[in-house]
């Protein structure tokens, strides 16, 4: 197993999630051309997603302590 430092752990997650939209995208799209694009919006869309999220919880941690 590897030792993740946070960083890293935030570096690991764009390629994981291109990965995964690609995927994705490779099954929902009629054209291949559409591919590219699409998996890059889905990605960037899964990680603003997943900021925002953090962020949420991380306010209302602080709100609550």
């Amino acid at each position: 197993p590897l030792t993740l430092s946070g960083l890293q752990h935030l570096l690991f997650l764009g390629p994981l999630c291109l990965a995964i939209g690609i995927v994705y995208k490779t099954i929902r799209c009629e054209d291949l051309r559409e591919v590219p694009l699409a998996a890059l919006a889905q990605c960037v869309t899964v990680i603003t997603g997943m900021f925002g999220v953090g962020v949420g919880v991380w306010l209302l941690f602080l709100a609550l302590s």
